[in-house]
């Protein structure tokens, strides 16, 4: 197998779920703000999944979610309150059970 190396060239992999973290703004008189930073998850079901077929990512502190593409057939994209879950296993969603 041959390799070829480009001098300056970054090689950058896509990641499923990412985490932005939005730089604190700078208050009056040069202080910095002391609240939560906003946070946003970007979904990309397209990108390919880890080994285990499953990432999961916690919603702490989010604020905003975007997903810009539709997931291709056998991918799930599960968001709760707690967390994000892209998988590629079989997920069963319960429902409630009338008695």
């Amino acid at each position: 197998m041959a390799s070829i190396a480009f001098p300056g060239l970054q090689v950058v992999y896509a990641q499923v779920l990412d985490r932005d973290i939005e730089a604190p703004s700078p208050g009056l008189n040069g202080t910095v703000s002391t609240g939560s930073p906003n946070v946003s998850i970007d979904i990309s079901p397209l990108e390919p999944l880890p080994t285990n077929g499953t990432v999961t990512m916690s919603l702490e502190d989010v604020v905003d979610t975007n997903m810009n593409e539709i997931p291709p057939q056998g991918v799930t994209v599960i968001i709760s309150n707690e967390a994000v879950t892209v998988t590629n296993h079989d997920v069963t969603i319960g429902g409630l059970e009338s008695e």
